[in-house]
């Protein structure tokens, strides 16, 4: 049951045209999923809603500002899925919300490639990075070429329910 709610929720925020089809299409691949599945859902779930927030995050207004960041310090001014008041607004539980912000955390902190955000873990404020990705289809390549996979997922999830685990028998 609860794959199939995970579907259900990606679909919401996909709000595709023509979503019978996607929903009729995605349930009967969930359908065929075991529990092994069930984990990559919810990867699939947590890089669509950070594809449509980022989307929105490149929105501007009619004279060319920004929308939804502040044009100054690109700081964000809409919820964001990973935040404590987002993931109701883009459809994730409150554990996948929790898994999602660590990755994003991780990712700041990698010096290999910059992340589409950064952080100020003093102010606990998030920043879109538009210095690197000044562009949607700069943000858009990101997203492509860097998705949450499901080793990193399953490697924020292990951490999440120890933790979890650990506060319950604490």
């Amino acid at each position: 049951m609860e794959l199939l709610q995970v579907v259900d929720r990606k679909n919401e925020i996909r709000s595709m045209a023509n979503p019978g089809a996607i929903k009729q299409r995605i349930a009967q691949a969930a359908q065929d999923l075991n529990r092994a599945g069930s984990m990559a859902l919810h990867v699939e779930l947590a890089n669509e809603a950070l594809t449509k927030f980022t989307l929105m995050l490149y929105q501007r207004d009619q004279d060319g500002g920004w929308a939804n960041i502040d044009g100054r310090t690109y700081r964000l001014l809409v919820p964001a899925p990973w935040g404590s008041a987002g993931w109701r607004v883009w459809g994730l539980r409150n554990w996948e919300s929790r898994i999602l912000r660590s990755i994003m955390l991780e990712r700041v902190q990698d010096t290999r490639r910059p992340c589409l955000f950064d952080y100020n873990g003093e102010a606990r404020i998030w920043h879109l990075n538009v210095l690197d990705y000044g562009v949607i289809e700069a943000a858009q390549h990101y997203l492509q070429r860097s998705p949450i996979t499901l080793a990193e997922w399953r490697k924020h999830d292990n951490a999440y329910r120890q933790r979890v685990q650990h506060v319950g028998t604490g």
